[in-house]
């Protein structure tokens, strides 16, 4: 019986005649060669390349018997990437040699080769009439933060193992990650056993830098596509807590008003050091070149791996384990914020992954934590706090500020909206958006990854809550009225892609701040309300939602009641952290309303027949009013700042409020 002609590198290495495939791909390579078919040279910043894959092709003579087996590399459109197979003298039995091919390229998907990158906006010409550098600029930074900021913005991050082998940097740290897999001893090559699925695996590449802002080194991680696990077989057990960004923004806060360092520390290969209880088979990592006779092997995981199902389990798992046993404990609001109280001083350590912020105001036990984690893992001291989960942080006399400058402008540029004419408020006054009967219909995909990229903005533009709020509203069946909504708050962000939230020391203001606000029946798709709160800590924004609410509410009472409810349960989670924290106010939460009915209902039951279906709402507020854990102060409409979170304000009072709320942008021009 005739054995099918392989349709891909894989299928030619794990079929009966791969030697004889082998040998057919060394002949056809070594006949480019001869034939100096291409030269090896640095990628070119701008161009892409296109990419090749092996065709196989087994030669048979008139009576159908075999005469030659023939591989060919030809361009195409693929995903896979395929690597030279060396000759067995060029790698060391039993292990795995990470010289990828630099040719190597990744494609794009084949139904799409010929096809130019889709783009929210035309790329617009050359001479462009509205320059971002009328809308941001480093002359107001320091020289360090300047120097920091300038190399965000020059640094270009590969997207794939073929943009990465152009260049000898990104070479030279993926060796050294798999010198550390192997010393670390992460896996071991055997078959793979019948019945058994192994996972991929792929590259991400990353850029690490100094307090000074100048790059300290990149870096590159193999994951595994923790995807194609099965569930009960290759894990169980997956839950791991993360980081609650409103955590890190209260600890800011206070970290600005008592003049606490804020110091960053990461864990290098941090997943590795967790122990696996199912037994994982990989695909051998891409780029990676073995011996013939290991090539149908595959890689049977010892340790856990970034990209695994129950990695970020494991991990954290040993982490607590260790934070436990040197006298930490966990926080009742944030189980990622761990915290140690001696000698009337604390220190805390919050951990986003393998990414850690300790601060606190005691230096002798943050200099003991350092000694204590570096001998149990490999730690690096990345000094004091500039760049955490993609949010970049500036400290001076003045404060802490924190804005996503670089992500913006990325975004910008993705998006060909970097030339594009700004507007003053992220959604049009008045504007209403609703799903028309005959509405014309917009890229779905494009809207939905748009909308979800522009959302990680909201973790330090408070300013963008409305407006992503309503545009995520239509996620399943956007229209171009969305999407014109969508490109609205694009050309916002070019007015100020600096803009973020300024921490400052305020001796004034000790209590809990809540300002809530609501929109009643102001959706047009549903006549829901929407709530919308800020919670300020010690003067500084800490908090902020602005969401729809889930029934229907009978009058602007009720959507109050709702609203206030809300807002109240956040600051008692916030009441809470402090107290774990030991810096809680004894003055009561001041939770602002200008809703005058739902207040007097607050504090007394009148118009009960028309507020009965509430009355668990208000009966909760009413309690913590009695225990004097809130109080209710007046508040004129005019001067309610949670009002840019429930409908589209004019320019003039959009502004005014965000100077309010402590928003700026220290890479305004002028």
């Amino acid at each position: 019986m005739m054995e099918d002609d392989p349709i891909n590198f894989q299928q030619a290495m794990k079929s009966s005649n791969s030697q004889k495939w082998i040998e057919a791909m060394n002949e056809e390579y070594k006949s480019m060669q001869d034939n100096k078919v291409w030269e090896l040279v640095p990628l070119p910043v701008g161009t892409k390349p296109i990419g090749c894959k092996w065709i196989f092709k087994t030669k048979r003579d008139s009576n159908g018997l075999f005469q030659d087996n023939h591989g060919t590399s030809c361009t195409f459109g693929s995903e896979v990437i395929f690597t030279e197979i060396p000759n067995q003298s060029s790698s060391v039995e039993g292990v795995l040699n990470l010289e990828p091919d630099p040719f190597m390229k990744r494609l794009p998907h084949r139904h799409n080769r010929g096809i130019p990158k889709p783009t929210y906006e035309p790329e617009l010409p050359n001479k462009v009439k509205y320059l971002m550098s009328n809308y941001v600029s480093t002359h107001r930074l320091s020289e360090s933060n300047k120097s920091f900021v300038n190399q965000l913005s020059t640094v270009s991050i590969p997207n794939s193992v073929q943009e990465a082998l152009a260049d000898p940097r990104w070479k030279a740290v993926m060796n050294e990650e798999m010198k550390s897999l192997q010393k670390n001893e992460t896996w071991e090559l055997v078959e793979c056993p019948p019945g058994k699925k192994p996972v991929g695996c792929r590259w991400i590449y990353t850029a690490k830098y100094k307090a000074d802002g100048s790059i300290e080194r990149f870096k590159a991680r193999l994951v595994a596509k923790g995807y194609t696990q099965t569930y009960g077989i290759d894990y169980t057990e997956t839950f791991a807590p993360v980081t609650k960004i409103n955590t890190i923004r209260v600890l800011l806060s206070l970290a600005a008003n008592l003049d606490w360092p804020l110091q960053q520390f990461d864990v290098k290969n941090a997943f590795l050091h967790g122990e696996l209880s199912k037994e994982v088979y990989m695909d051998l990592p891409p780029g990676c070149m073995v011996l013939e006779k290991q090539c149908q092997k595959v890689c049977k995981l010892k340790k856990s791996l970034y990209g695994l199902k129950q990695s970020p389990r494991a991990w954290f798992g040993r982490f607590t384990k260790l934070m436990r046993a040197f006298g930490y404990r966990q926080s009742n609001s944030d189980h990622t914020l761990f915290l140690k109280k001696q000698h009337g001083k604390i220190t805390t350590l919050i951990v986003y992954v393998d990414d850690m912020v300790v601060t606190g105001n005691d230096p002798e036990e943050r200099k003991a934590l350092q000694n204590y984690l570096s001998k149990e893992f490999e730690m690096k001291d990345l000094g004091p706090l500039k760049y955490f989960l993609r949010i970049e942080v500036s400290r001076s006399s003045e404060g802490i500020f924190l804005s996503q400058r670089k992500y913006a402008l990325d975004l910008l540029q993705e998006t060909g909206m970097s030339g594009c004419q700004p507007v003053n408020t992220p959604i049009e006054e008045g504007l209403k958006l609703c799903v028309e009967p005959n509405q014309v219909s917009t890229n779905k995909g494009r809207y939905q990854r748009l909308v979800g990229r522009l959302m990680y903005l909201a973790h330090t533009r408070p300013d963008l809550a409305y407006a992503l709020s309503v545009v995520s509203h239509y996620m399943h069946n956007p229209g171009e009225q969305h999407m014109n909504a969508v490109m609205h708050i694009l050309r916002y962000l070019k007015n100020a892609p600096g803009k973020g939230i300024l921490f400052t020391k305020n001796v004034d203001h000790q209590s809990i701040e809540v300002y809530t606000d609501a929109d009643w029946a102001g959706a047009v798709d549903d006549r829901r309300s929407t709530s919308g709160y800020f919670t300020f800590v010690r003067g500084n924004l800490v908090t902020w939602k602005s969401k729809k609410q889930n029934v229907v509410a009978h009058s602007s009472a009720e959507a109050e009641f709702r609203d206030m409810t809300l807002g109240l349960c956040e600051a008692l989670w916030v009441r809470l952290l402090l107290q774990d924290l030991s810096y809680l106010s004894r003055q009561p939460i001041r939770l602002f309303c200008d809703n005058k009915a739902a207040c007097d209902i607050t504090h007394n039951p009148v118009q009960h027949d028309h507020t009965k279906h509430v009355e668990v709402d208000r009966f909760f507020i009413k309690e913590k009013l009695d225990d004097k854990i809130v109080e209710l102060p007046k508040i004129r409409s005019e001067d309610q700042l949670a009002d840019i979170l429930t409908k589209a304000v004019s320019s003039q009072v959009f502004s005014k409020f965000l100077d309010k709320l402590g928003m700026c942008d220290i890479y305004a021009p002028t």
